[in-house]
Parts: structure tokens; C-alpha cells; sequence
């Protein structure tokens, strides 16, 4: 008999639990819905069965959200008969006041709140966020400040009163607080960092930079000023895209602080990130000059110093005499740290070299074959090498065999876009040969993939070959167009300008325009700026073709950012995202705008 009581209560209690958490689910469904009468009516009823408070701050919400004032004022009065010290109550009869205008009675109700304080770091922490939560922040500074009484630590809650500051767009009194907890523990930084980056998010008149920049630069001033706010100083220069600020005061940093050699690479990153690449490379350069010994970054600096200085030369024009010094420093680092896993990217690296600069495709056709060769390879990165020597062959004047290739890497990659990337380049194989109507069907086939590069590639190839087509006509421009882009591929610039300008003078409207547009990409690639800004200005304005006028925007945009023209490549991403927001190039635009925007107002 016993045994079945017992199982008698389970079962009942279970019951009860359950019809509870239906219940409870039930009320918060209302609530979520705004149905806040309802909901009142649950949360009540959960409250005088459980006596869960957070039952009963649920109900008051939702009389104080229906705006039944009298209803909420009266049931706290009556809890707070048999609990005056909830100061849960207390807050939201407060609230209730507020609500009504009630200002003085509603700041008695506060101020009795945090005179029930204990000297409890929870209750503290929980009264302030009341408060906060419904933006009473300056009650919630008075509850911080009375914690700092109560448990006699005048540093207490910094964070917390700089955080509170922000909330209420005081960013003064913010970054005062937050500066006093980084001196008292640097341990913070990243906290600081992190709130700091969630105020600047939300500010959109950029006072918040303003504040920060004022105020560090009178904190730096000072004498003795401890490295962490030169760690600080880095962080907001890389924000604003002052590289060469950061760069600075990493210096400054390393002379306190010897070996803090990861704020170098941080900069460099950030600095190749934004094409900052004069900067990118000194920064690398003073990990490297600290030495291979206690440095955990030399490698890592090595390798990515290589890479930048590559991409430097793509971009300014250098001679063969410094690509081939930076071959061989890459083959010295492979020669040291091995054919390996990690070393892919500068496999790669040289392969282009070798293959595009050098002109010495053999040698990159080897490289890479031993790269193919090294044990445990991903799949993914075998296809990647693989790849790219497919284009080594192509650029070798060897399609058939690099199409061979491709096909190979698509077949066996169908639906990633490894796969995509080989069909592309295998229909850029068959248009240089002359196989147009086959190109554009694979074009066609790639407009859906998943890489917004692939399938822009593929939308603009086969709109260019579809409005250029002839059926059963003869299409001798196209196909001689064609043959020069092959000749650009495998950087034949002298004999590809004399046809392109063949091109431009006799051919067809479509084809003259989109030979114009292929010259100018040709020239910018030899840092013959003026003469592609010509070329780029007049397709602008005269083109009838809306897709070269759209390409040649972005390109002039392109040209007016790298001469640091910001305002000017402004208007023209500004003018191909309203003008032209159907180009494949508009959404793009839109996103280096902003992007733009945002440094120029920094």
C-alpha cells in the first residue's frame, strides 16, 4: 500500500509538472505574440502555484505593457506587504510610476531599490541590470557606485559603469571607465576591444571614434604610459586604416616590451587585407629581423612576406631581376622547411612565377608535379595543383592538354567548385580555339554556380558570345578576338595590342568595344594608367553596350582607388549601383562603397 502512495504522488507530481510547463509555454507564446492580457492571466497563476518571482515580474510586465497601470501598481503594493525587501517589486512599481509621469514617486522607488542593497556582488550585478534593462542607466550607475560602498572597492565595476556609459551614449564617461580598468589590469584589452568595436557599430555619427581618438592621444602623451595603451593605440589605428599609425606604435610596444612580435603580423595582415602593401612588408620585415631563435613567427612571417612581396610586384611593375630574386628566396624557404603540406601556397606562388613572369613554364610544370607528390594531400589541394598546372600547359600553348586536364579535375569534383573552375577553364579553351557555340553552352551551364567569381565569369562570356554570333554567318572578328585573349593569357602583350587595335579601328561595334575594354585591362596590367583611364572614360560615356559601359565603370573605379582618387572611385561604385544594379559587377560595387565610405570617414 505504501509503495502504491508513493507511485500515486509521482504520478500526480509529474502531472502537475507537466501541465505547469504547458502552462508555462502557453503564457510566454502570449506574451511573445503581445496577447499580454492572456498572458498576465498565466503568468499569475504559474506565479501562485510555483512562487517562481520570475513568474510574477512576467505578469507585471505584461499589465505594465497593456498599460494596466492601476492593476500592476495595486498587485505589488500587495506583494510588497509580506516582501518590502524585494527590490524587484520596487523597480518595477518605479517603472509603473515612470509610466505615468510620476517622476519623483518613481525615483523613490528606485532609490529604495538600491538602498536594500546588501553587499552581495550578485545583487549588485542584477539590480544595475534591471535598471539597464529598462534604460534607467543612470540609476544603474548609482547601483554600481553603491556596490563600490558596500564592498569597500573603489575599483570595482569599471567595466560595467563604462559599459553602462555607452548605453547611454555618454562615451566620455565610457572610455574614461574603460581606460581606468585597463590600467588597473591589461588583462581586459580584448574586452575593452570588443565593447569598444560594439559602440562604434552603432554609432553612425562617428562620435565614438571622435571620443577615442581625443582621449588617446591626451593618454599617450603622458609620460610613463603603460605598453598596453600602445596595444590599444594598434587596435584603433587598424580600425580607422591608419597602418602606418599602428605600424608606430608596434615599434614603441616592442621597445617596452620586447618580443611581442604577433601585434607585426596582426598589422601585416590587416595591412595586406586593405592593399596596404608597403606597410604589410615592413611589418613582416621586423619579425624576420628578430631572428629564427625564441621566435615563433618567423616562419609564418617568411612565408606570408613572400607572398606579399608578390603581389606587391603584380601591382606596381617591377623588373624580371627582382621576380627572379624573389624565385629563388621562395626556393631557398622550400629548399629549408621542405616540399609539406603548408608549404602548398607557396608551391603555388612560384608556379606563377616561373610560369608568368619568368616565362619559364617547365620549371613551374616540375614544381608542381613535386608538389602533387607530397604525402597526405587533401584531396581538395591535389585538384588545386593540379589545376593550376592545367593553366601551365594552356599557357604553353598546349590546350589540347590542358583540357585533358581539366576535364580529369571537373569529372572528378562534379558539384564543388573545384569542378566548377575546370569546366570554366575548360570552355575558355575551347573559345581561344574557336569553338564558340560549345563555349557558350558550358558558359551557360556555369551561370548557377555557387561561386559568385565562376559564374559572373560565365554570364559575361556567354552575353559577349551570344551578341557577338552569327549563325551560318561569318564570325571572323570573334574568332579573331578570341585568339588574342589567348595571346594576353599567355602574356604575349606586343602582339595582342597590334590585333587589338586592328580590332578597334575595323571591327564590329560589339567587337571594337570589347576589344577597347580588353586593351585597357591590358594596359592597366603594364601600370599604363593614363592610357586605360583614356580608354576605360571613353567606353564609359560612348559604349551602346551596357555590359562594357557597367565592366568599364568598375575598372575605372578600380584604377581611381589604387591612384588614391577615394572621392572620385566613390561616385563611380555609387553610379554603378543606382545606374547600372542589374550588371554583375553592381553588387560588388555596393560592397566596396560602403567599404570605401567608411575608411574615407575615418
Amino acid at each position: 500500500m505504501k509503495f502504491v502512495f508513493i507511485l500515486f504522488l509521482i504520478c500526480v507530481s509529474t502531472a502537475l509538472t507537466a501541465q505547469q510547463q504547458s502552462d508555462s509555454q502557453l503564457a510566454y507564446t502570449y506574451y511573445a505574440n503581445k496577447d499580454y492580457d492572456k498572458a498576465a492571466e498565466l503568468f499569475l497563476q504559474l506565479y501562485q502555484r510555483s512562487k517562481a518571482a520570475y513568474y510574477l515580474d512576467y505578469h507585471i510586465i505584461c499589465l505594465i505593457n497593456g498599460k494596466r497601470y492601476d492593476e500592476a501598481e495595486a498587485t505589488l503594493k500587495k506583494y510588497l506587504k509580506t516582501d518590502d525587501n524585494n527590490r524587484d517589486f520596487l523597480i518595477n512599481l518605479g517603472y509603473i510610476y515612470e509610466q505615468q509621469g510620476k517622476i519623483k514617486k518613481a525615483e523613490e522607488y528606485f532609490a529604495k531599490a538600491i538602498k536594500k542593497l546588501r553587499p552581495n556582488n550578485n545583487d549588485i550585478q542584477n539590480l544595475a541590470y534591471k535598471f539597464r534593462n529598462i534604460r534607467e542607466y543612470e540609476w544603474a550607475a548609482k547601483t554600481y557606485q553603491k556596490g563600490r560602498e558596500l564592498l569597500n572597492n573603489p575599483q570595482a565595476y569599471m567595466l560595467e559603469m563604462g559599459e553602462n556609459y555607452m548605453y547611454e551614449r555618454n562615451y566620455h564617461a565610457m572610455f574614461e571607465q574603460f581606460m581606468s580598468a585597463l590600467e588597473n589590469n591589461s588583462g581586459d584589452l580584448n574586452t575593452i576591444t570588443s565593447k569598444l568595436s560594439f559602440a562604434r557599430t552603432y554609432d553612425v555619427n562617428n562620435n565614438v571614434d571622435t571620443v577615442i581618438k581625443e582621449q588617446l592621444q591626451l593618454l599617450l602623451k603622458k609620460p610613463g604610459y603603460a605598453p598596453v595603451f600602445d596595444e590599444l593605440a594598434i587596435w584603433f589605428a587598424l580600425q580607422t586604416g591608419d597602418y602606418a599609425k599602428a605600424f608606430e606604435h608596434g615599434i614603441q610596444l616592442n621597445r617596452k616590451v620586447p618580443g611581442k612580435l604577433d601585434v607585426y603580423l596582426n598589422i601585416a595582415r590587416e595591412a595586406v587585407r586593405s592593399k596596404q602593401y608597403a606597410i604589410a612588408l615592413q611589418a613582416y620585415d621586423q619579425v624576420l629581423q628578430a631572428g629564427k631563435e625564441n621566435n615563433n613567427f618567423f616562419h609564418i612571417a617568411r612565408k606570408e612576406s613572400l607572398q606579399c612581396r608578390y603581389t606587391t610586384y603584380e601591382t606596381s611593375g617591377v623588373t624580371s631581376e627582382q621576380y627572379r630574386k624573389l624565385a629563388a628566396d621562395c626556393q631557398n624557404y622550400l629548399n629549408e622547411s621542405g616540399y609539406i603540406n603548408s608549404n602548398v601556397d607557396i608551391i603555388l606562388l612560384m608556379a606563377d612565377l616561373y610560369t608568368t613572369k619568368l616565362h619559364l613554364p617547365d620549371t613551374a610544370n616540375v614544381i608542381l608535379q613535386k608538389g602533387e607528390n607530397i604525402r597526405r594531400l587533401a584531396p581538395n589541394v591535389i585538384y588545386t595543383l593540379k589545376s593550376k598546372r592545367a593553366d601551365v600547359l594552356a599557357f604553353m600553348e598546349n590546350p589540347w592538354e590542358a583540357t585533358i586536364l581539366y576535364t580529369q579535375i571537373e569529372k572528378a569534383n562534379p558539384n564543388n567548385d573545384i569542378g566548377y573552375e575546370a569546366k570554366l577553364n575548360k570552355a575558355h579553351m575551347a573559345y581561344y580555339e574557336g569553338d564558340l557555340v560549345w563555349a557558350k553552352a558550358q558558359f551557360d551551364a556555369l551561370k548557377g554556380s555557387t561561386s559568385k567569381l565562376i559564374s559572373n565569369d560565365a554570364i559575361r562570356m556567354s552575353h559577349f558570345i551570344n551578341t557577338n554570333y552569327e549563325d551560318g554567318a561569318d564570325n571572323h572578328d570573334l574568332e579573331k578576338i578570341a585568339r588574342t585573349e589567348y595571346l594576353i593569357y599567355r602574356n604575349k602583350y606586343t602582339e595582342s595590342l597590334t590585333a587589338l587595335d586592328s580590332l578597334i579601328q575595323n571591327g564590329k561595334p560589339g567587337i571594337a568595344d570589347y576589344a577597347s575594354l580588353t586593351k585597357a585591362k591590358v594596359l592597366l596590367s603594364q601600370n599604363r594608367l593614363e592610357d586605360a583611364q583614356q580608354l576605360l572614360e571613353a567606353l564609359r560615356k560612348n559604349s551602346a553596350e551596357t555590359y562594357i559601359q557597367a565592366e568599364a565603370i568598375f575598372k575605372l573605379a578600380e584604377l581611381k582607388k589604387r591612384t588614391q582618387n577615394n572621392h572620385q572611385a566613390l561616385e563611380l561604385y555609387r553610379e554603378l549601383v543606382s545606374d547600372y544594379s542589374g550588371s554583375i559587377y553592381s553588387i560588388e560595387a555596393g560592397k566596396i562603397y560602403r567599404e570605401l565610405e567608411k575608411t574615407m570617414k575615418n
